[in-house]
């Protein structure tokens, strides 16, 4: 098999990776707290911005074509799941 550039990583120096760490650390910080506010401090907002979504559906409707409307019926429209509402990265 034959060797490529790209597969022989440069060695790193103590301090680049001091840094590295620190870094990495700081942005599992910053993800752990994008996190909580995106599912624990929105999940009631997001509540009620599903409810007022399947209320302008079944009642204005929405545009499917140019300007025509289409309105779905409200025994048409998905139940809620019972699990956690939860948004992924």
């Amino acid at each position: 098999m034959t060797k490529h550039v790209q597969d022989t990583a440069p060695p790193r120096s103590d301090a680049v990776k001091k840094w590295l760490k620190q870094n990495i650390g700081e942005q599992k910080k910053r993800h752990a707290a994008i996190m909580k506010e995106i599912n624990v401090n929105l999940a009631p907002k997001r509540v009620k911005w599903y409810k007022e979504f399947l209320k302008n559906v079944s009642t204005t409707g929405f545009n499917f074509n140019g300007d025509m409307k289409r309105i779905i019926a409200k025994k048409d429209l998905p139940k809620p799941p019972k699990r956690k509402d939860q948004v992924v990265y």
